[in-house]
């Protein structure tokens, strides 16, 4: 019975996602989806603090952790690296998210866009990174385990999610993570 339910309720949201007039899919204009390496993305959106950052900015960064992720890719099978980084969480601590204090629990209803050079993009819900919810140590990964820089296929950076049992949204050749919020 909970299977139907849970199936139900996917089905439900794929149809309103789909078919609701404030669900906006467009590609930036004049942005270019040609993959490639990125040396740098922007943090934007629904923050006070937009910013570019480098590689050398994430290195410099005051907080970085080391997480080793273990996930099945549908070229390579079953994946397991170390990377260093800087948590996704703290960047966008940095970078401030603007909330609106007349809305009941306005933060649950942010979410992140992650999008690469190719313009693949994936979403996570804010609720799972902040601490009092889902604390998902999302990692916006610069280096190798051993501390090399990543190669050239990952970009300067590329995101690391922790218990995803796919590598889909281990994004690489980061080039935006832009704060958004549901309507």
């Amino acid at each position: 019975m909970r299977t139907f339910s849970i199936l139900s309720w996917l089905a439900i949201s794929l149809f309103f996602l789909t078919t609701s007039p404030h669900i906006e899919v467009v590609q930036a204009k004049g942005e270019p989806c040609q993959g490639g390496y990125s040396d740098r993305f922007c943090l934007t959106g629904k923050v006070e603090n937009c910013r570019k950052y480098s590689l050398a900015d994430l290195q410099q960064y005051p907080t970085s952790s080391q997480i080793t992720v273990s996930y099945y890719s549908g070229k390579e099978g079953l994946v397991t690296k170390t990377y260093i980084g800087v948590p996704l969480m703290d960047l966008l601590n940095d970078a401030v998210i603007i909330t609106d204090p007349t809305r009941k629990n306005d933060r649950l209803r942010k979410y992140v866009v992650v999008r690469a050079t190719d313009c693949y993009e994936v979403v996570l819900s804010l609720a799972e990174l902040v601490s009092d919810f889902g604390h998902q140590q999302v990692l916006v990964a610069f280096a190798t385990g051993d501390g090399q820089p990543l190669d050239d296929k990952e970009g300067m950076a590329r995101l690391i999610v922790p218990g995803d049992k796919s590598g889909g949204r281990s994004v690489s050749n980061i080039s935006m993570i832009k704060v958004r919020s549901a309507p």
